[in-house]
């Protein structure tokens, strides 16, 4: 089984392309012998390779601009496929109910989507009414719709605020494409009313609704009170009171050692730090050194990647997500504790999806590389932690609504 897709979005003023292909092998009894998979967006690219090698064991490979890695998982009824970018079944089991297991080799993570089915209604397509089964997806906090004909194959989808359409190819490929939508992150921003001099504010009060309790947590400088179905998220701007010199006093393992997406126990980082720092022990200095050569020496540019410290040095280019695993990487090279906040901001009437780091200097503070901010301002919205949830934000896209209540 073989599936291409190549996606063309506009965001934030460029057009940015995708092109992912997943290809399966299977065994006679319709479990997983192999997969190929790769995916390519401008300067950035992964392509990996699922080896079925014992019972339920397989063997991934990982190849990416600036490294190659192998590792061991255990898949058993999974059905590979991509989270990564919109990729449908063509058929649904006209069952009342159903669960699918999906393993993402490119996020190398499980996933559970359940299928319910709710009756038959009437649809407009093409021009045409026709008959269709109405189908609820359930996806972690997001949900959505799907339409099929009576023998179960696709007619329709509705989900994260897109509708897709099933078209034959013959006709599709026939048609000149169209795009309609200005900007892809514009589109999925959240709405609110406008905030003066968000760069001088000092605290933000807000309602959020539309996410879960495992969707928004407390911090630092971010408090939150559950209410009746929604959340009152208080947030506050933190200059740093008091300032260590390194090495940092505290238990912080987690918050310095390497992960998949933060990697930097290489010469090159090594060198580069110190050439960037020369000899500084002040954390709070160097995070300023740090954000200098950053915004000096990396392109900033709307990026479609998976992103780690060492591909985004490599093809020195990147936006949020790219920018805080460089810096972060950066930062825990020279034992700064230091992750990577998942959540939204504010800008210009919106709050985006965004993310940017957090940094113990003696104490935590939030810094953000993408808007060269050594302090963030108070409009960074703290939902989840780590890079490693990016795409978990897909589960609450068109749910969220915030109204500000208060700032200062």
């Amino acid at each position: 089984m073989r599936n291409v897709t190549n996606v063309t979005l506009p965001v934030l003023g460029t057009v940015q392309k995708l092109a992912l292909e997943v290809s399966l092998s299977l065994l006679s009894n319709y479990c997983l012998e192999e997969a190929h998979f790769k995916i390519r967006s401008h300067r950035y690219f992964l392509r990996g390779y699922l080896k079925k090698e014992k019972g339920n064991l397989y063997k991934l490979s990982i190849n990416t601009p600036s490294q190659n890695f192998q590792k061991k998982i255990l898949l058993k009824n999974e059905i590979v496929a991509s989270l990564v970018v919109p990729i449908t079944l063509n058929y649904f089991p006209l069952n009342k109910y159903t669960t699918l297991y999906f393993y993402d080799p490119f996020l190398e993570r499980k996933e559970e989507l359940t299928l319910v089915r709710k009756g038959k209604v009437t649809i407009a397509l093409d021009g045409e009414e026709k008959e269709a089964h109405l189908i609820y997806i359930h996806f972690g906090d997001a949900r959505g719709k799907v339409y099929i004909d009576n023998q179960g194959k696709l007619l329709k989808e509705e989900f994260l605020g897109f509708e897709f359409v099933k078209k034959e190819p013959s006709v599709l490929f026939k048609e000149k494409p169209v795009l309609t939508m200005g900007n892809l992150a514009n589109y999925l921003a959240v709405k609110a009313t406008p905030l003066p001099n968000k760069e001088n504010l000092v605290y933000l009060k807000l309602k959020l609704e539309g996410v879960s309790k495992e969707f928004i947590r407390e911090d630092f400088n971010q408090r939150v009170e559950f209410k009746d179905g929604y959340f009152i998220v208080q947030v506050y701007k933190k200059e740093p009171q008091r300032i260590e010199n390194l090495p940092l006093q505290g238990e912080f393992n987690s918050y310095l050692k390497e992960d998949r997406y933060i990697k930097f126990k290489t010469h090159k980082i090594e060198e580069l730090v110190s050439s960037i720092i020369k000899g500084e022990n002040n954390p709070l200095v160097i995070l300023e050194k740090f954000l200098f050569w950053i915004n000096t020496h990396i392109k900033k540019v709307p990026t479609l990647s998976l992103p780690n410290t060492l591909d985004v040095l490599e093809i020195k280019e990147g936006d949020c997500g790219e920018l805080s695993a460089l810096l972060v990487g950066f930062l825990r090279s020279v034992g700064i504790p230091s992750y990577v906040n998942i959540g939204l901001v504010y800008n210009k009437g919106k709050f985006f999806y965004h993310a940017w780091p957090s940094v113990f200097v003696g104490e935590w503070i939030d810094t953000d590389p993408a808007f060269n901010q050594l302090i963030a301002d108070p409009t960074h919205i703290k939902l989840l932690k780590g890079l490693e949830s990016q795409f978990q934000i897909s589960k609450i896209i068109g749910n969220v609504k915030i109204e500000i209540l208060e700032y200062k």
